[in-house]
């Protein structure tokens, strides 16, 4: 079975994400009703990543050495990517939880 999909380019998936509706109400009860979204703290949505129980080890081992949250250690990663693909860099969020915390 022979597969014709191919990959789509991240600024294209991205942009479809950031286009407004075409059909918005512009009546002003609308408009107060929308919620407004506060440009210094903007929406934060998780990624999971899956990898095997070995690797984890290894990344909270990293975490660990160098001081750095998963959080962070994932940020530098993506834009290492997105950088090597000639794409903006992330913008920078807090971790939830900071690195060497221990929850008991």
């Amino acid at each position: 079975m022979s597969s014709k999909r191919t990959g789509r380019a991240l600024a294209d998936v991205m942009g479809e994400l950031d286009e407004e509706p075409a059909a918005a109400p512009s009546t002003a009860a609308a408009t107060e009703a929308a919620p407004v979204r506060d440009t210094a703290s903007p929406a934060i949505v998780p990624i999971n990543v899956q990898v095997t129980p070995r690797d984890r080890r290894r990344l909270r081992q990293l975490s660990l050495d160098t001081g750095l949250s998963l959080q962070k250690l994932g940020h530098e990663a993506w834009n290492r990517l997105l950088e090597a693909r000639g794409l903006e860099p992330l913008e920078a969020v807090a971790a939830s939880v900071p690195s060497g915390r221990s929850r008991r």
